[in-house]
């Protein structure tokens, strides 16, 4: 956790190093001004629930300023509590990158404006960690309808993706593409070979070797629920990732 050092200086946020006696030479300080910067105040917690209690997390949290990715800051929870804070500058946005051991590491961008006043309060909940034949739904994948072209408010999801299989250098994926009902199904069966193939080469624009993505593509033949409406729909839509291989 930074030293907060509240300033009326020019810059609303300077990070520096500390060097007198009285501070440890690895002493990180956080310089703002008061006035002009919100306060992210945020908690890390197991996503599994037990009757609505959340255990809080000891997490590795990184930000970084967009557009450029600057590394501004590297934050630790507290063990008890979940909590962190830091100070940010309103005319940015933010990418947070948080980690803990045994769970899935989880990215979010954050804008400032968005919180009430002078502070944005946010809740971060980490899944446990992945096992091999486990088989996890890509809840947040969007492709514009009937096509495999991939929507951008889905690059997050499959980002988060990637930053795994890099963490996990021997993790080999099956990537696993389903169709809703409707339509002919020689059509709906190319269409989600055309999707997880779309995907598969989206992971590997990000540094994923082709090698450890498999696809298959099952058409709408294995639906999770045989209702007909438009929101059964949407549940038989998706793209799942099987983990055939995880240390």
């Amino acid at each position: 956790m930074p030293v907060i050092l509240k300033l009326p200086v020019a810059l609303a946020m300077l990070s520096v190093l500390a060097c007198s006696d009285a501070f440890s030479k690895h002493s990180v300080f956080q310089l703002v001004q008061e006035d002009s910067t919100i306060v992210l105040q945020g908690y890390v917690y197991d996503s599994t629930s037990n009757q609505g209690n959340h255990l809080p997390l000891q997490a590795k949290i990184v930000l970084e300023s967009l557009p450029y990715g600057s590394e501004i800051g590297i934050i630790s929870t507290k063990d008890t509590t979940g909590y962190f804070e830091y100070y940010l500058n309103p005319a940015h946005s933010y990418k947070l990158d948080i980690k803990c051991e045994g769970y899935r590491p989880h990215m979010e961008i954050l804008n400032p404006k968005e919180g009430n006043g002078s502070v944005l309060a946010k809740k971060f909940f980490l899944k446990p960690g992945l096992k091999a034949e486990q088989v996890i739904r890509l809840e947040n994948l969007i492709f514009d309808q009937g096509k495999a072209i991939i929507n951008p408010e889905s690059y997050t999801e499959l980002n988060q993706l990637a930053a795994i299989m890099r963490d996990n250098d021997e993790m080999e994926i099956q990537l696993e593409g389903h169709t809703d009902w409707r339509g002919n199904k020689k059509l709906n069966m190319r269409l989600s070979e055309d999707r997880v193939e779309a995907v598969k080469n989206y992971l590997v624009t990000m540094g994923i070797d082709k090698k450890r993505i498999r696809t298959k593509a099952f058409g709408s033949a294995q639906p999770i629920t045989k209702e007909k409406s438009l929101q059964a729909s949407e549940v038989n839509r998706r793209v799942e990732v099987r983990i055939l291989k995880i240390k």
